[in-house]
């Protein structure tokens, strides 16, 4: 039996999906202990990690550093990181990369064809995280 396509979704939409999936990642990490040589390193290059936000963290993929992703500073600063760990994650053995790429991100709200850039709805997760009800 043949399936019809699903719709496919407006810019909207795969926005509105695209946000939802940023504000998963940083509420789980908010809510969980995020890995400790993440965090060491973090408040060494002072991140606030009340105010900040990971919006991907990548643990333990095959051929890659145990910790690598991007974190999101509360000075609204991209940080893309690297690390290398122990078995836990709590030791930091080597830092392949720190990374201000802020420069690199798309944080146009407004993109033809698009919407909003992936940064501009990292910020817009941010900003919403940090503001008090």
């Amino acid at each position: 039996m043949c399936q019809m396509p699903s719709k496919q979704l407006n810019i909207q939409q795969q926005n509105s999906q695209a946000e939802a999936a940023i504000r998963k990642e940083s509420v789980f990490w908010r809510q969980n202990a995020i890995p400790v040589g993440l965090h060491t390193l973090g408040c060494v290059h002072g991140v606030d990690w009340a105010r900040s936000i990971i919006v991907d963290l990548e643990i333990d993929f095959p051929g890659m550093p145990e910790l690598f992703g991007l974190l999101l500073t509360q000075d609204e600063r991209f940080i893309q990181f690297e690390i290398e760990t122990d078995a836990s994650h709590s030791e930091i053995l080597h830092v392949a990369c720190w990374q201000d790429v802020t420069p690199e991100q798309n944080i146009n709200p407004h993109n033809r064809g698009i919407g909003a850039g992936p940064g501009a709805l990292a910020l817009k997760v941010l900003r919403a995280l940090n503001t008090p009800p």
